[in-house]
């Protein structure tokens, strides 16, 4: 086994878990899109609640994103 065999593995999983929250960032604004078109459609009295949980899961997605690329 190559004396560098832990860097490369190490470097791998790095790469995994920040490709995974890419996706999950993507996921999130998905998520506010789909808000954004529900209230549209529809009109209820949570639009405003709904709308900003769904910015706030984007924000905290992004957010753990960048944490992940300082620490990582």
């Amino acid at each position: 086994m190559p004396e560098n065999a832990g860097l490369v593995i190490w470097t791998g999983i790095k790469l995994i878990v920040l490709l995974g929250l890419g996706i999950y960032i993507i996921f999130a604004g998905v998520i506010v899109r789909q808000e954004q078109l529900m209230s549209k459609v529809l009109e209820a009295d949570s639009e405003k609640v709904l709308a900003a949980l769904s910015w706030v899961h984007f924000g905290a997605a992004a957010v753990v994103f960048i944490l992940a690329l300082l620490i990582l």
